[in-house]
């Protein structure tokens, strides 16, 4: 019996080390299905210890760290399944709603995949919301869940308030102190913990609450702003708050969701650089191009016009260009990105410079700030992008932008579901434009000259 359970522990534990590894495309099953046995090795070794404490075995303590280790396991899965289901993309392909037979009397029943609820929920869309996407009752949903065994997924995480403490203590010391509760919840939703706004906050206002009182002080007044669906049209600038040391941030964001399509550091503004970020954001949104882009008139976005233009047609405003100051929504991101992300940056240089460390003038220089730095902004960067398409909006109804982006796209009356469907919105050189809006910090067509070395290479 002994040897039974400790090569079934083995088994166990060898499992969840090759899921770990695994990369596929039916992760979220496997890792369900891991879930489920690890919730059964745990409630079979707190069997087991039960009864070495009844029987006054003096093992017991050992049994107990058993019981400990595999429910530390099973979370770790549980944050891991989070994450996953978070990264994935929900396309229209992925809810059929099918007829199929029964073995009992009545009416015949609906088939809904598993994969599309599992990816939804964890997309945090409640269980109601998925009834009306599926244009079913939220019952035959929750039939449904029972059936696959679904229930575990309607739970917020288990995780210690010291749990809580780590993770923020460790965002502020890379990132700083400018982020508040709606983007730290993001950013949590982001690492596939579900964890209660209060907890939070509480934590926030307890360690930081100098900071806290001075993000209230600094409240944006909401404006409107008006695109009729997700893909529809996308805004696409450069931000350049760094420049100064030859820094420039490429970004694109979806108007109607507020969704971040690529956010990265580049030493350049090269016109290709820019044709590549919107390429690979393409493809990561499974092919399908948007209906039209906004850009400003830099010649950066020169190759991105003429690829729009060439799969959307010509005459139709596939790309509007205009100055900095129209292009309104990514301006207010790029507030947001400076707060949280360049200003850490921003100051950090400036005092290297002070110190006589940083000498701008000098290539040298550069090239190390450059190769020491770069990736640094952009896992920066990257978890911004996370934690703000996961957190909340406020005038969005608590959703957020990737929900949005989701619900949009599984919409029946979008035409922007499938390449070659046509937004048939009045467009015109004010589409996409808040008159009212924030107003741009930086120059259009900004050249940042490659840094040259004593011997005339660019690096």
């Amino acid at each position: 019996m002994a040897d039974d359970v400790e090569h079934f522990l083995e088994f166990v534990l060898k499992r969840s080390e090759e899921i770990s590894l695994q990369e596929n495309e039916d992760i979220l099953s496997e890792l369900l299905k891991h879930i489920d046995l690890l919730g059964r090795t745990v409630q079979l070794l707190e069997e087991i210890r039960d009864f070495v404490v009844n029987a006054g075995e003096p093992d017991s303590g050992k049994w107990q760290q058993l019981v400990n280790v595999y429910c530390e396991i099973e979370s770790e899965f549980i944050c891991l399944y989070n994450r996953e289901a978070t990264r994935i993309t929900v396309t229209c392909q992925q809810l059929p709603l099918l007829i199929e037979e029964t073995k009992c009397p009545g009416r015949l029943g609906y088939h809904i995949p598993k994969e599309s609820l599992v990816q939804l929920r964890g997309l945090n869309f409640s269980w109601c919301k998925i009834s009306e996407m599926f244009r079913v009752s939220r019952w035959t949903i929750m039939r449904r869940v029972n059936e696959y065994g679904l229930s575990n997924l309607q739970r917020f995480s288990i995780i210690s308030d010291e749990g809580i403490d780590e993770i923020v203590r460790e965002y502020i010391s890379r990132h700083g102190s400018t982020t508040g509760e709606p983007f730290m919840s993001g950013y949590f939703r982001s690492l596939g913990h579900h964890v209660q706004r209060r907890r939070i906050r509480a934590f926030l206002n307890r360690v930081d609450p100098e900071h806290t009182a001075l993000r209230w002080g600094a409240l944006v007044a909401r404006r409107k702003y008006f695109v009729r669906w997700p893909n529809s049209l996308w805004h696409i600038d450069g931000h350049h708050s760094l420049i100064r040391w030859k820094f420039v941030i490429h970004g694109c964001c979806d108007g109607k969701s507020r969704k971040i399509m690529y956010l990265k550091c580049n030493t350049n503004n090269l016109a290709e650089t820019v044709l590549s970020l919107f390429h690979k954001a393409i493809n990561e949104n499974h092919g399908l191009w948007p209906s039209r882009i906004r850009v400003d008139y830099g010649v950066e976005n020169v190759l991105v016009c003429d690829e729009m233009v060439a799969q959307q047609g010509e005459g139709r405003g596939s790309f509007i260009a205009g100055s900095s100051t129209r292009n309104q929504r990514i301006e207010r991101l790029w507030r947001d990105v400076f707060r949280c992300v360049c200003q850490f940056f921003y100051y950090t240089f400036y005092a290297m410079e002070q110190t006589a460390i940083l000498d701008v003038e000098n290539p040298i220089h550069l090239f190390a700030l450059h190769l020491v730095f770069t990736s640094r902004i952009n896992t920066a960067l990257d978890d911004f992008a996370a934690m703000f398409n996961n957190h909340r909006l406020s005038t969005e109804n608590g959703w957020s932008p990737n929900q949005i982006w989701v619900s949009g796209m599984l919409n029946e009356n979008n035409p922007l579901r499938f390449n070659g469907g046509q937004d048939d919105s009045v467009v015109d050189q004010h589409y996409g434009k808040d008159p009212d809006g924030p107003q741009s910090l930086s120059d259009d067509g900004v050249v940042v000259e490659p840094v040259q070395v004593i011997h005339g290479r660019e690096i």
